[in-house]
Protein backbone atom coordinates (compact mmCIF):
# COMPACT_ATOMS: atom_id res chain seq x y z
CA UNK A 1 0.00 0.00 0.00
CA UNK A 2 1.64 3.35 -0.80
CA UNK A 3 -1.15 6.00 -0.52
CA UNK A 4 1.20 8.69 -1.38
CA UNK A 5 1.63 7.31 -5.01
CA UNK A 6 -2.42 6.35 -5.06
CA UNK A 7 -3.16 10.22 -3.85
CA UNK A 8 -1.01 11.69 -6.73
CA UNK A 9 -2.52 9.60 -9.54
CA UNK A 10 -5.98 10.80 -8.84
CA UNK A 11 -7.15 14.27 -10.60
CA UNK A 12 -9.15 17.51 -9.22
CA UNK A 13 -13.13 16.42 -9.25
CA UNK A 14 -15.41 18.47 -11.62
CA UNK A 15 -18.01 20.67 -9.26
CA UNK A 16 -18.09 22.94 -6.64
CA UNK A 17 -19.74 20.89 -4.07
CA UNK A 18 -17.83 20.05 -0.85
CA UNK A 19 -19.05 16.50 -1.46
CA UNK A 20 -17.49 15.80 -5.15
CA UNK A 21 -14.60 13.64 -5.03
CA UNK A 22 -12.18 11.66 -7.43
CA UNK A 23 -11.04 8.29 -5.34
CA UNK A 24 -9.50 5.39 -6.41
CA UNK A 25 -10.08 1.67 -4.20
CA UNK A 26 -7.59 1.07 -2.27
CA UNK A 27 -5.78 -2.24 -3.10
CA UNK A 28 -6.88 -5.60 -0.75
CA UNK A 29 -9.50 -2.68 1.12
CA UNK A 30 -12.52 -2.90 -1.02
CA UNK A 31 -14.46 -0.47 1.82
CA UNK A 32 -11.85 2.10 1.67
CA UNK A 33 -11.20 4.48 -0.95
CA UNK A 34 -8.25 7.45 -1.15
CA UNK A 35 -9.39 10.20 -2.72
CA UNK A 36 -9.37 14.04 -3.46
CA UNK A 37 -12.03 17.02 -2.75
CA UNK A 38 -12.26 20.28 -4.99
CA UNK A 39 -10.15 22.20 -3.07
CA UNK A 40 -6.80 19.36 -3.10
CA UNK A 41 -7.40 17.72 -0.15
CA UNK A 42 -6.40 14.24 0.49
CA UNK A 43 -9.44 12.23 1.87
CA UNK A 44 -10.51 8.97 2.87
CA UNK A 45 -13.64 7.42 2.30
CA UNK A 46 -14.59 4.60 4.30
CA UNK A 47 -17.80 2.78 3.55
CA UNK A 48 -17.86 0.42 6.80
CA UNK A 49 -20.85 1.18 8.45
CA UNK A 50 -24.33 0.61 8.30
CA UNK A 51 -26.24 3.62 9.99
CA UNK A 52 -27.86 2.57 13.07
CA UNK A 53 -28.85 3.38 16.70
CA UNK A 54 -26.58 0.90 18.34
CA UNK A 55 -23.16 2.56 16.65
CA UNK A 56 -22.83 6.05 15.90
CA UNK A 57 -19.81 8.62 15.24
CA UNK A 58 -19.92 12.19 16.69
CA UNK A 59 -18.74 14.57 13.67
CA UNK A 60 -15.29 16.24 14.17
CA UNK A 61 -13.69 19.53 13.38
CA UNK A 62 -9.76 19.90 14.23
CA UNK A 63 -7.38 22.25 12.53
CA UNK A 64 -6.85 19.98 10.20
CA UNK A 65 -8.45 17.18 10.22
CA UNK A 66 -12.54 16.45 9.51
CA UNK A 67 -14.47 13.41 10.27
CA UNK A 68 -18.61 13.34 8.63
CA UNK A 69 -19.78 10.10 9.66
CA UNK A 70 -22.52 8.50 6.49
CA UNK A 71 -22.48 11.68 4.06
CA UNK A 72 -24.10 11.14 0.88
CA UNK A 73 -21.19 11.44 -2.02
CA UNK A 74 -20.92 11.97 -5.66
CA UNK A 75 -17.66 10.06 -6.67
CA UNK A 76 -15.45 9.66 -9.86
CA UNK A 77 -13.98 6.80 -10.28
CA UNK A 78 -12.16 4.63 -12.90
CA UNK A 79 -14.20 7.22 -15.29
CA UNK A 80 -17.50 6.22 -13.49
CA UNK A 81 -19.35 8.67 -11.61
CA UNK A 82 -21.63 7.00 -8.89
CA UNK A 83 -23.75 8.05 -5.60
CA UNK A 84 -22.57 6.36 -2.56
CA UNK A 85 -22.45 6.95 1.11
CA UNK A 86 -19.19 7.02 2.95
CA UNK A 87 -18.01 8.29 6.41
CA UNK A 88 -15.79 10.74 5.36
CA UNK A 89 -12.18 12.14 6.76
CA UNK A 90 -10.62 15.40 5.27
CA UNK A 91 -7.28 16.14 5.87
CA UNK A 92 -7.59 20.26 5.14
CA UNK A 93 -3.92 21.71 4.13
CA UNK A 94 -2.26 21.63 0.64
CA UNK A 95 1.42 21.66 1.93
CA UNK A 96 2.65 18.77 0.32
CA UNK A 97 4.97 17.86 3.27
CA UNK A 98 1.72 17.43 5.90
CA UNK A 99 -0.31 15.83 3.42
CA UNK A 100 2.53 12.74 2.76
CA UNK A 101 2.22 12.78 6.43
CA UNK A 102 -1.11 12.31 6.88
CA UNK A 103 -1.00 9.62 4.44
CA UNK A 104 1.71 7.71 5.96
CA UNK A 105 0.01 7.94 9.37
CA UNK A 106 -3.17 6.67 7.10
CA UNK A 107 -1.29 3.58 5.58
CA UNK A 108 -1.52 1.72 9.35
CA UNK A 109 -4.96 2.80 9.66
CA UNK A 110 -6.70 1.26 7.01
CA UNK A 111 -4.58 -1.52 7.51
CA UNK A 112 -6.12 -2.17 11.25
CA UNK A 113 -9.30 -1.49 9.31
CA UNK A 114 -9.87 -5.84 8.80
CA UNK A 115 -12.91 -7.52 7.91
CA UNK A 116 -13.09 -9.14 11.23
CA UNK A 117 -13.56 -6.47 13.24
CA UNK A 118 -16.67 -5.68 14.69
CA UNK A 119 -18.41 -2.08 13.96
CA UNK A 120 -17.73 -1.21 17.45
CA UNK A 121 -14.46 -2.36 17.02
CA UNK A 122 -14.34 -0.07 13.82
CA UNK A 123 -15.54 2.64 15.65
CA UNK A 124 -13.02 2.32 18.31
CA UNK A 125 -10.31 2.40 15.40
CA UNK A 126 -11.52 5.35 14.00
CA UNK A 127 -12.08 7.43 16.99
CA UNK A 128 -8.71 6.92 17.59
CA UNK A 129 -7.17 7.74 14.43
CA UNK A 130 -9.21 10.81 14.44
CA UNK A 131 -7.94 11.56 18.08
CA UNK A 132 -4.53 11.77 17.06
CA UNK A 133 -4.97 14.92 15.37
CA UNK A 134 -6.92 16.89 18.12
CA UNK A 135 -3.22 17.53 19.91
CA UNK A 136 -2.35 19.87 16.82
CA UNK A 137 -4.01 22.31 17.96
CA UNK A 138 -1.57 22.10 21.83
CA UNK A 139 1.27 23.59 22.94
CA UNK A 140 4.10 21.83 22.00
CA UNK A 141 5.57 19.53 24.89
CA UNK A 142 9.25 19.70 23.31
CA UNK A 143 11.78 21.58 21.20
CA UNK A 144 12.17 20.46 17.46
CA UNK A 145 15.44 18.96 18.18
CA UNK A 146 14.48 17.49 21.23
CA UNK A 147 12.36 15.44 19.41
CA UNK A 148 14.51 14.93 16.57
CA UNK A 149 17.08 13.55 18.70
CA UNK A 150 15.26 11.08 20.68
CA UNK A 151 13.80 10.06 16.99
CA UNK A 152 17.81 9.80 15.91
CA UNK A 153 18.91 7.48 18.40
CA UNK A 154 15.45 5.29 17.61
CA UNK A 155 16.56 4.96 14.30
CA UNK A 156 20.40 4.85 14.94
CA UNK A 157 19.83 2.11 17.37
CA UNK A 158 20.19 -1.78 16.97
CA UNK A 159 16.58 -2.92 17.90
CA UNK A 160 14.36 0.35 16.83
CA UNK A 161 10.93 -1.68 17.90
CA UNK A 162 12.04 -1.78 21.66
CA UNK A 163 13.41 1.67 21.54
CA UNK A 164 9.79 2.29 20.08
CA UNK A 165 7.97 -0.02 22.66
CA UNK A 166 9.83 1.69 26.15
CA UNK A 167 9.14 5.33 24.59
CA UNK A 168 7.23 7.71 26.51
CA UNK A 169 4.80 5.45 28.18
CA UNK A 170 3.75 7.39 30.33
CA UNK A 171 2.92 11.09 29.93
CA UNK A 172 4.55 12.10 33.15
CA UNK A 173 7.31 9.76 32.76
CA UNK A 174 10.71 11.93 33.76
CA UNK A 175 12.97 9.80 30.92
CA UNK A 176 12.24 9.43 27.47
CA UNK A 177 12.94 5.55 27.28
CA UNK A 178 12.24 3.48 30.09
CA UNK A 179 12.33 -0.46 30.76
CA UNK A 180 12.20 -0.08 34.79
CA UNK A 181 15.26 -1.46 35.44
CA UNK A 182 17.22 0.47 32.93
CA UNK A 183 16.31 4.38 31.92
CA UNK A 184 17.37 6.33 29.11
CA UNK A 185 17.64 10.46 28.55
CA UNK A 186 18.47 12.11 25.14
CA UNK A 187 20.13 15.90 25.82
CA UNK A 188 21.16 18.12 22.89
CA UNK A 189 22.84 20.59 22.23
CA UNK A 190 23.18 22.84 19.31
CA UNK A 191 26.24 24.91 20.90
CA UNK A 192 28.15 22.15 20.90
CA UNK A 193 28.97 21.96 24.54
CA UNK A 194 27.86 18.95 26.75
CA UNK A 195 26.22 20.84 29.31
CA UNK A 196 22.54 19.91 29.58
CA UNK A 197 19.85 20.30 31.65
CA UNK A 198 18.00 17.90 34.05
CA UNK A 199 15.54 17.36 36.52
CA UNK A 200 16.17 16.08 40.05
CA UNK A 201 15.02 12.93 39.09
CA UNK A 202 16.83 12.33 36.07
CA UNK A 203 20.03 12.24 37.74
CA UNK A 204 18.65 10.39 41.40
CA UNK A 205 16.70 7.45 39.61
CA UNK A 206 15.45 4.78 42.20
CA UNK A 207 17.50 2.55 44.03
CA UNK A 208 18.22 -0.30 41.78
CA UNK A 209 17.46 1.22 38.17
CA UNK A 210 20.86 2.78 35.53
CA UNK A 211 20.03 5.80 34.05
CA UNK A 212 22.38 6.56 30.71
CA UNK A 213 22.56 9.90 29.78
CA UNK A 214 22.34 10.67 25.50
CA UNK A 215 24.26 13.63 24.72
CA UNK A 216 23.54 14.78 20.83
CA UNK A 217 25.31 17.55 19.39
CA UNK A 218 22.63 18.87 16.75
CA UNK A 219 22.52 21.26 14.38
CA UNK A 220 20.57 22.91 11.53
CA UNK A 221 21.06 22.05 7.96
CA UNK A 222 19.63 22.31 4.49
CA UNK A 223 21.41 18.82 3.26
CA UNK A 224 20.29 17.31 6.95
CA UNK A 225 17.52 14.58 7.83
CA UNK A 226 14.19 16.03 8.91
CA UNK A 227 11.39 14.41 11.74
CA UNK A 228 9.74 13.41 8.47
CA UNK A 229 12.61 11.29 7.38
CA UNK A 230 13.57 10.35 10.43
CA UNK A 231 10.02 8.68 11.01
CA UNK A 232 10.13 6.99 7.55
CA UNK A 233 13.65 5.88 8.17
CA UNK A 234 12.13 4.19 11.84
CA UNK A 235 8.68 2.73 10.24
CA UNK A 236 10.46 0.89 7.41
CA UNK A 237 13.31 -1.03 9.80
CA UNK A 238 10.30 -2.07 12.14
CA UNK A 239 8.98 -3.67 9.18
CA UNK A 240 5.79 -1.06 9.21
CA UNK A 241 4.39 -2.89 12.89
CA UNK A 242 1.17 -1.80 12.46
CA UNK A 243 0.54 -1.28 16.58
CA UNK A 244 4.35 0.75 16.94
CA UNK A 245 3.88 3.12 13.76
CA UNK A 246 0.48 3.95 15.21
CA UNK A 247 2.62 4.62 18.45
CA UNK A 248 5.21 6.82 16.89
CA UNK A 249 3.24 9.16 14.56
CA UNK A 250 0.82 9.49 17.61
CA UNK A 251 3.61 10.71 19.83
CA UNK A 252 4.96 13.11 17.12
CA UNK A 253 1.53 14.84 17.02
CA UNK A 254 1.43 15.32 20.44
CA UNK A 255 5.23 16.24 20.97
CA UNK A 256 4.74 18.94 18.62
CA UNK A 257 1.51 20.10 19.03
CA UNK A 258 0.55 22.89 16.87
CA UNK A 259 3.99 23.67 15.81
CA UNK A 260 3.60 20.22 13.11
CA UNK A 261 3.54 22.47 10.30
CA UNK A 262 6.70 24.08 10.62
CA UNK A 263 8.50 21.58 12.79
CA UNK A 264 7.98 18.34 10.65
CA UNK A 265 10.31 20.26 7.70
CA UNK A 266 13.00 21.68 9.52
CA UNK A 267 16.59 19.58 8.65
CA UNK A 268 19.25 18.58 11.21
CA UNK A 269 23.10 17.58 10.02
CA UNK A 270 22.44 14.04 11.04
CA UNK A 271 26.73 13.04 10.70
CA UNK A 272 27.23 15.91 13.41
CA UNK A 273 25.12 13.79 15.10
CA UNK A 274 26.02 10.49 14.58
CA UNK A 275 29.73 11.82 15.44
CA UNK A 276 29.18 13.46 18.66
CA UNK A 277 26.73 10.63 20.35
CA UNK A 278 28.28 9.95 23.74
CA UNK A 279 26.51 7.69 26.51
CA UNK A 280 27.16 9.13 30.16
CA UNK A 281 26.06 7.15 33.45
CA UNK A 282 23.77 9.03 35.71
CA UNK A 283 26.40 8.46 38.84
CA UNK A 284 29.18 10.13 37.15
CA UNK A 285 27.05 13.44 36.06
CA UNK A 286 27.50 15.58 38.62
CA UNK A 287 24.19 16.58 40.76
CA UNK A 288 22.52 17.80 43.40
CA UNK A 289 21.98 14.82 46.09
CA UNK A 290 18.62 14.37 46.56
CA UNK A 291 19.47 14.43 50.39
CA UNK A 292 20.16 18.27 50.21
CA UNK A 293 16.29 19.21 48.48
CA UNK A 294 13.55 19.68 51.03
CA UNK A 295 10.74 17.99 50.56
CA UNK A 296 8.98 21.63 50.43
CA UNK A 297 10.95 21.75 47.41
CA UNK A 298 9.85 20.37 43.70
CA UNK A 299 10.65 20.07 40.68
CA UNK A 300 14.35 21.05 41.09
CA UNK A 301 16.16 21.82 37.94
CA UNK A 302 19.63 22.71 36.91
CA UNK A 303 22.89 22.46 34.29
CA UNK A 304 25.49 20.24 34.76
CA UNK A 305 28.23 19.78 32.76
CA UNK A 306 29.51 16.50 30.87
CA UNK A 307 32.32 17.39 29.21
CA UNK A 308 35.42 15.79 31.22
CA UNK A 309 33.22 12.75 32.54
CA UNK A 310 33.98 9.84 30.40
CA UNK A 311 31.32 7.97 27.70
CA UNK A 312 30.83 4.80 28.48
CA UNK A 313 29.54 1.64 25.91
CA UNK A 314 25.75 1.25 26.85
CA UNK A 315 26.38 -2.82 26.07
CA UNK A 316 29.02 -2.72 29.46
CA UNK A 317 26.76 -1.32 31.97
CA UNK A 318 23.80 -3.62 31.41
CA UNK A 319 23.42 -6.64 29.40
CA UNK A 320 19.31 -6.43 29.48
CA UNK A 321 17.42 -5.42 26.83
CA UNK A 322 17.09 -1.53 26.63
CA UNK A 323 20.41 -0.79 26.51
CA UNK A 324 21.37 -3.81 24.75
CA UNK A 325 19.40 -2.48 21.94
CA UNK A 326 21.36 0.89 21.34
Amino acid sequence: MNLIELFDSLSYPIGKNKKVFTAIPIPNYPNCRIAIDIDGNPTLLLKVFNPSEKVSLKNFRFKYLQLQQNIECKVTENGKTYQSTFTIITFYNTDQSLQEYFLRISEPFIKSLNARLTDEEILYTIMRFVEVFRTLGDTPMNTVHGLWSELFLIDTSKNPKILLNYWHNFSDEKFDFNSGAEKIEVKSNSNYERIHTFSSEQLNPKEGTQALVASIFVRQSNTGQSIRHLINSIIDKINNDIELTDKLNTLVCKILGNSLEQAIKIKFDYQIASESLRFYKHQDISKIEEIHIPSEVTEVKYKSDLSDIKAVSPQEISSLILFNSL
